[in-house]
């Protein structure tokens, strides 16, 4: 562990899913704006490759990393060896580095870099995202000295640890640049015409795109275009249903990378009720139809929407309740009434945060 001096090496551990990765980059891209050296520790994912390509400020390293099975499973003795081997090499990289804080943004990738950085002294963090704190942090609050929550809602979760601090989710600086970038333009989109976002988070949302194929030729009847981000497993599928309706005005893509242009062009979004794509909304104002990913642990997907339900800046439509009929009317109720469209802006950007990165990069150089 380096001596406390102006310039620190931090070590941040995310990566797996869109939700851990990006705020994690988030973080990063302010502490290297700031003139300190980043390490981002990522697993092996695809989408952890696409992120880090683009960012050539920051340093990335690959581990591979595996989730933690159920504890009497076959399974178990491969994970340990892995977490045997994963501390070492975290335990490496921060010797070779000077590194003086870890941060971790939950899920599989953060167990090794945190007790390693435990191990070595470093101060540790975790920030949790999500209303409910994922199984992954549960353990690596033993080796925080801060937990970091996006949701005051999680703060109580975490009963027996002595400093537990709400302070939003971190938003990447490419979201927040200001630009003159015309998003009509960008999607081919018609800006005499209500836009309808449809996105399913980083890894798409297949019970999304199959409810919304159905409501399409309803759609058609409603005068609003759409902007459908499909996820790469269903793009194929989905285009072809789109082919069908060609009266409707539409955009489909498999990816987005410009989503800060989505959601500017973006009058009221179906989406996955994931805590960054309900940052991003929220920082946006983005009016939103909120569809829990069901098969999410301990269900945190449906706590998290159930605080924007409450709150006037979504609707949460639980999956099993989706079909042609109801998605039409929870769209027509919502894009069709300006009013209500309105109100529900107004609420959601009363839910952003919007300077999260930079508050946990001041908390980060205060504890290096």
């Amino acid at each position: 562990m380096k001596s406390k001096k102006s310039n620190i090496h931090v070590l941040i551990a995310c990566g797996g899913t869109g939700g851990h990765l990006f705020p994690g980059i988030a973080v990063g891209e302010v502490l290297a704006r700031r003139g300190h050296d980043v390490t981002l520790l990522i697993s092996e994912k695809k989408i952890d490759t696409l992120a880090a390509s683009g960012h050539k400020e920051l340093r990335f390293e690959k581990m591979p990393f595996l989730a933690m099975p159920k504890p009497w499973s076959p399974k178990m003795f491969g994970f340990l060896k892995g977490l045997w081997q994963g501390t070492k090499r975290c335990r490496q990289i921060i010797r070779e580095h000077e590194v003086s804080v870890v941060l971790g943004m939950g899920g599989f990738t953060s167990f090794a870099p945190l007790y390693a950085g435990r191990k070595e002294k470093c101060r540790t963090l975790i920030h949790e995202s999500n209303a409910i704190p994922g199984k992954a942090n549960k353990l690596n609050a033993r080796y925080s000295d801060i937990v970091l929550c996006g949701l005051e809602a999680c703060k109580p979760l975490f009963p027996k640890h002595p400093d537990v601090r709400v302070i939003g989710t971190p938003i990447r600086s490419t979201m927040r640049e200001k630009n003159t970038d015309d998003p009509h333009a960008f999607f081919k989109l018609d800006k005499n015409r209500r836009t309808l976002l449809i996105m399913g988070g980083s890894q798409g949302a297949r019970g999304i795109n199959r409810a919304v194929g159905m409501a399409l030729e309803q759609f058609e009847k409603m005068d609003i275009q759409v902007l459908h981000i499909a996820g790469t497993t269903d793009y194929e599928e989905v285009r072809d249903v789109y082919a069908k309706h060609p009266l409707l005005k539409q955009h489909v893509a498999a990816f987005c990378h410009r989503m800060d242009l989505a959601y500017r062009v973006a009058d009221l979004a179906i989406a996955r009720s994931g805590a960054s794509s309900m940052t991003e909304l929220a920082y946006f104002g983005v009016p939103s139809i909120l569809v829990p990913y069901p098969y999410a642990a301990e269900d945190h997907q449906t706590r998290n929407a159930e605080i924007f339900d409450r709150a006037g800046a979504a609707k949460m439509m639980p999956e099993s309740t989706l079909n042609a009929d109801t998605l039409t009317e929870a769209v027509r109720g919502i894009l069709m009434d300006s009013k209500a469209a309105n109100k529900m802006k107004q609420a959601a950007q009363k839910q952003a945060v919007k300077d999260a990165a930079e508050k946990i990069a001041t908390l980060i150089e205060k504890e290096g």
